[in-house]
């Protein structure tokens, strides 16, 4: 009972394992085929773009947040300064104009004017003085009581008739000032060294401005408090451009560039931009419908002239002294991107600074998932190694606890893994030895029940070389773990003992592996044929031969596996007239449903089994050795 000994061999390699597909697909047996999982994207990207978004979302936020209150403030600060501006242009038309004023009240009560025998050039010498005091005076004249023009300063328009004009009429009772209006009788009896202060910078590229005046007079009173006359004063208009144009360029700072309107009362553009100047302006312009602050400072709106928005702040005259005042209306604005420059550049440089440092943050994540993605590489392919039975890996150190945790984690899997291989290859060891044992007493009962009975010793023999292919087929499948068998190997082991020293039986196949049902009834299968060969067929004779093939074909319900045993040189065979066992376990082929074909040719016995070929099997009973190989 040697042959049914208890194998002593060392355990064999493991079967091979379900192959990790590395872009993240599995094969997964019995479920139609490999599934890939989608790809996740990398640790790099998605800190990078995480912390880059976060960064740039939250300098978005802070721009907006810090250019709205700086826009808001901004606004405030330039809308005072702007109305500044304005009170200090309405108080010098008001402080101007009462110095006009109040000359014309003290040359009205001069004794030249006043009395009556003073001769016509000592009066006109009087308004000479005047006007070269002060050359906006276009013309100063007295007039009498009837309303004719008696003397004038220049000597144009003495003996006109103006009892009709208002500052006559008003001028006979009191003091008396009057609006800008248009003056072309005037302006074409001045002569052209007479336009007064129009002709101290003359412009060559642009047209003469139609002189327009402001009227001041007053009554003149001889000593006896009759009414000598009265003493007019035209004031070019020129004057207060003059004023704005030189407050306009002691503008500095952020602001330069601003415009000085002034309005009259009743709304109508009297200094201003060209396209403006002469028509109305409505009264919800320069304070865009919205009511006005107590500074009197609007917040940015659009204007009629076509400009972009315009912050404005506007200032009303109120008089000096006695002086009533005119009610004119200053408006100082100035464009909104020029006055509100300093919050967009602090809302660029936000921005800016903003995304440098999003964008480093970004390149810290993205260096930081190097750190942290590292190590996890590392542990997931010890994972798979693992997976697999393959050594694990020496384990990586990582930064962060969780990444120890997985490692410790892996340590403490392999060493169960290692001892569940262990006490898994003593248990098949075992199981091996008692298989082994019971095909010994089986085989020892066989042969003293057949002991003594006549004619059975060809049936015990056969029996006994039964038992020891199965052995050898137990041995193969105890160094493989029970889990699979290499249908080569299987093969060889099967035909071995009927090869002689010039082998008869040649194989031919794929690698395969079969499970340990099929590797148990191909080896009984391959038993009986060579037997049946050696007893009746090819190798019966010394010029026999015997080939044994096996392909991989596709089935209409997946994969099959197709053995082919041909024998040629023998002699002729016939179909034996009884079936035997080995007829019928032929028959019943591998899948031990009558899924072969025996064919006896001329040329030889012929043998075809098909099987269908199961999904690879998980491999099971991994060494301890092949676990806890290349630890550290």
């Amino acid at each position: 009972m040697q042959a049914v000994a208890r194998s002593e061999s060392p355990p064999g390699p493991a079967s091979a394992a379900i192959p990790a597909d590395p872009a993240g697909s599995t094969d997964l047996p019995g479920r139609g085929g490999p599934r890939r999982r989608p790809a996740a994207p990398r640790l790099h990207v998605v800190l990078a773009l995480g912390f880059g978004t976060l960064g740039f979302l939250a300098t978005l936020a802070l721009a907006a947040l810090v250019s709205r209150e700086a826009t808001r403030r901004l606004e405030a600060e330039v809308g005072g300064q702007l109305a500044e501006i304005a009170g200090q242009m309405a108080r010098s038309l008001d402080l101007g104009m009462f110095e006009r004023w109040r000359d014309i009240q003290i040359a009205a009560a001069s004794d030249s004017l006043r009395d009556p025998a003073a001769g016509t050039a000592a009066k006109r010498a009087l308004m000479e003085r005047m006007q070269a005091t002060y050359p906006a005076y276009s013309i100063i004249g007295l007039i009498d009581p009837d309303g004719r023009v008696a003397v004038t300063s220049t000597g144009a328009l003495e003996g006109a008739d103006v009892a009709g004009r208002d500052y006559f009429r008003a001028g006979r009772a009191a003091p008396f000032v009057g609006d800008v209006h248009p003056a072309k009788l005037l302006q074409a009896a001045l002569a052209p060294g007479e336009a007064g202060p129009r002709e101290a910078a003359p412009r060559q590229a642009t047209p003469r401005e139609p002189l327009r005046l402001l009227d001041v007079a007053a009554p003149v009173w001889g000593a006896d408090g009759r009414l000598v006359g009265v003493l007019a004063a035209h004031l070019d208009w020129t004057w207060a451009r003059d004023m704005a144009r030189t407050l306009e360029g002691s503008l500095r700072g952020h602001r330069e560039g601003a415009e000085i309107l002034i309005l009259s009362r009743d709304g109508a553009v009297l200094l201003g931009p060209p396209a403006l100047q002469g028509g109305a302006l409505p009264r919800d312009v320069p304070v865009d419908g919205r009511p006005l602050d107590p500074q009197g400072t609007s917040r940015v709106g659009s204007w009629p002239d076509g400009a972009p928005a315009y912050l404005s702040a506007q200032a009303r005259t109120a008089g000096y002294r006695d002086y009533p005042g005119l009610g004119w209306q200053v408006v100082v604005r100035q464009s909104a991107d020029r006055a509100l420059a300093s919050a967009t550049a602090l809302r660029g440089n936000i921005l800016a600074a903003g995304s440098a440092v999003a964008l480093a943050a970004a390149l810290l994540a993205w260096l930081l998932a190097g750190l942290i993605a590292r190590p996890l590489r590392d542990l997931a392919g010890a994972a798979g190694a693992l997976g697999r039975n393959q050594p694990l890996p020496a384990l990586p150190r990582s930064l962060v606890r969780e990444g120890t945790m997985i490692a410790e984690a892996l340590d403490a899997a392999a060493d169960e893994l290692a001892r569940r291989g262990q006490a898994q290859r003593l248990l098949i060891d075992e199981l091996n030895h008692r298989v082994k044992n019971t095909l010994a007493t089986v085989q020892s009962m066989a042969a003293q029940s057949l002991k003594n009975i006549d004619g059975a010793a060809a049936g015990r023999d056969a029996f006994e070389a039964r038992l020891l292919t199965l052995s050898r087929a137990h041995d193969i499948l105890t160094r493989e773990s029970w889990a699979s068998a290499d249908l080569h190997g299987i093969a060889d082991q099967a035909v071995r003992p009927f090869q002689s020293e010039a082998p008869r039986i040649t194989l031919e196949g794929p690698e395969l592996r079969l499970p340990p049902e099929g590797a148990l009834a191909l080896t009984m299968i391959l038993h009986e044929l060579c037997t049946n060969a050696v007893k009746h067929g090819a190798l019966s004779v010394p010029g026999g031969r015997a080939a044994l093939a096996w392909t991989r074909a596709a089935g209409p319900d997946g994969p099959i596996l197709r053995i082919t045993w041909r024998e040629r040189g023998g002699p002729p065979v016939a179909r034996p007239s009884r079936s035997g066992f080995g007829t019928r376990l032929l028959e019943r082929g591998l899948a031990g449903r009558n899924t072969a074909d025996l064919a006896y040719e001329a040329a030889g016995f012929a043998y075809v089994a098909v099987s269908p070929l199961p999904a690879p099997p998980a491999e099971t009973g991994a060494s301890p050795q092949g676990i806890r190989a290349g630890r550290a």
